[in-house]
């Protein structure tokens, strides 16, 4: 191993800045530059810029490493070991946890089918050669993989597509029922946001085709590892901001008269509610119409939109008693504002 910070000399070989290098090893950034400055587990070279640069093999043993920690050997004790001496401590370790039973067995291996020129390449047979990860199958195209010899009962379904269009869903829909698979993750190269969207809608993982294979690894994992977002927001979120939100007491215009009218009285008070309405209000609206990557993503701007919007009535409850008690004039831009006013 180099412990040793390098000069890049070879542009050809690709290379990861920090951030992209911590997320692949599936490391907290923080965690990575204190290994790096207390162990000096890896030796990224630097850019021109003063950037430092990972290669594949240092994003391995980062990976490695970190698979060792979480099974409890310390960091001190292994890095400065050599990655081979790393890998066979893994298979060592996993050797004596090995789980009783077949089944206990089988609920660790994970089974991907791989669909696309790029994909059905060779090259992956190092990437995912000590990994949990399994090439159930691999096909050039999605005809050939849309009518497998048999059932394959995959967990995840890797498609690669230069273009994505209005065809696309249905052919992975019809490639994902033949081979069984339980995830999908859509690559591209070009797309309409539209589709995307639309992709994303349906459940499916959709990202830029990436150029290395390890990246594409961290994708399995990282879609394999997402917990349910509907029960997190089931388990932790109060009853009341489950439910949805009133609708909004004011509009803009309506808003804006508060604040100015605001400026007569010596309380800044309704100006700085009000300017909290109007942030509210923005994000309410914006988590509704974000962009999300599936159903659990879709549930989350779900919680985010209810959230924004009790923030949002109880903000507008408060602007409401505090016009009331300095004099200020309320619009009546709102039908809903004077029934509310006569209610409080």
């Amino acid at each position: 191993m180099m412990n040793t910070t390098n000069t890049v000399n070879d542009p050809h070989t690709p290379t990861y800045r920090s951030g992209v290098a911590a997320r692949l090893a599936g490391v907290p950034v923080e965690t990575l530059r204190v290994w790096e400055r207390r162990y000096k587990v890896v030796g990224p070279s630097m850019s021109s810029s003063g950037q430092r640069l990972y290669s594949s093999a240092e994003i391995r043993r980062l990976a490695l490493i970190k698979q060792l920690v979480d099974m409890g050997h310390p960091i001190g004790s292994i890095a400065t070991m050599s990655t081979d001496a790393l890998i066979a401590m893994r298979s060592a370790t996993k050797t004596l946890e090995a789980p009783r039973n077949s089944s206990e067995v089988a609920a660790r291996v994970s089974r991907v089918v791989l669909v696309g020129p790029l994909l059905s390449s060779r090259q992956f047979e190092n990437t995912l050669h000590d990994s949990t990860l399994v090439i159930a199958e691999r096909y050039v195209n999605l005809t050939d993989a849309s009518n497998p010899p048999q059932r394959i009962d995959a967990d995840i379904l890797v498609t690669e597509f230069p273009i994505l269009n209005e065809a696309s869903q249905d052919a992975i829909a019809s490639v994902k029922n033949a081979c069984g698979a339980t995830q999908v993750i859509v690559l591209y190269r070009f797309a309409p946001s539209a589709v995307i969207r639309r992709l994303r809608m349906a459940g499916y993982e959709v990202a830029r085709a990436p150029s290395d294979s390890i990246e594409i690894e961290a994708l399995c994992r990282a879609l394999l590892r997402i917990p349910s977002v509907e029960s997190k927001i089931a388990a932790s979120v109060p009853p009341a901001i489950a439910s949805i939100p009133a609708p909004p007491r004011f509009d803009e215009q309506g808003l804006i008269a508060l604040a100015n009218s605001s400026s007569t009285v010596y309380c800044e008070c309704p100006r700085h509610l009000v300017e909290l309405v109007l942030s509210m209000s923005a994000f309410e609206r914006y988590s509704a119409e974000c962009a999300n990557r599936g159903p659990d993503d879709a549930a989350l701007h779900r919680d985010l939109q209810h959230t924004a919007g009790h923030a949002r009535a109880l903000l507008e409850g408060a602007l409401l008693r505090v016009a009331t008690a300095e004099g200020i004039h309320v619009p009546q831009t709102l039908p809903a504002t004077r029934d509310l006013a006569t209610n409080m």
